[in-house]
């Protein structure tokens, strides 16, 4: 789950700023496409409104553009994770046991690199999931991960 460096770099630059509009960087995303994207995910307790997101793209556009850390054309994208949340760092999932996530590993285990389950444990090595299809859980560790969201399920 380890972030790109651009990414890294605007998500260090741009974190204090949020946070002190009484935010926290839940995590920032980097597109390569034919206009590179630069997602900024942000949260709180009570959630967040529109107006944040508006407020946070303001700044954070106007620092991104003085200091020119990217050098080409972007589009910044200002969000809330949502329900389905990716996750950015390992202690984020900590919140989330008992629910389930979708796993996307760089390299597989067993020929397997896709895993759906629920989370039943993390920790500073990796985490365990209780998957449908099979009996035993499994054991992931963190930087074999590529990918970890939430997958939100209605009741």
């Amino acid at each position: 789950m380890e972030q790109g460096s651009l990414a890294k770099k605007i998500s260090e630059f741009v974190e204090p700023s949020i946070e002190s509009m009484g935010l926290s960087l839940w995590g920032v995303e980097v597109t390569s496409a034919n206009r590179p994207a630069v997602i900024i995910y942000i949260d709180s307790e009570d959630g967040v409104t529109i107006d944040q997101c508006a407020d946070v793209s303001r700044d954070v556009g106007l620092m991104l553009e003085v200091e020119e850390i990217i050098d080409s054309a972007y589009i910044l994208e200002v969000s809330s994770p949502g329900l389905e949340r990716k996750f950015f760092k390992p202690e984020q999932m900590r919140g989330y046991m008992g629910r389930k996530v979708d796993i996307s590993l760089v390299f597989p285990i067993d020929g397997r690199k896709n895993f759906k389950g629920i989370l039943e444990q993390t920790d500073d090595e990796g985490l365990t999931l209780k998957l449908d299809d099979q009996e035993e859980p499994v054991s992931i560790e963190w930087d074999r991960i590529k990918k970890a969201k939430l997958i939100h399920e209605f009741k």
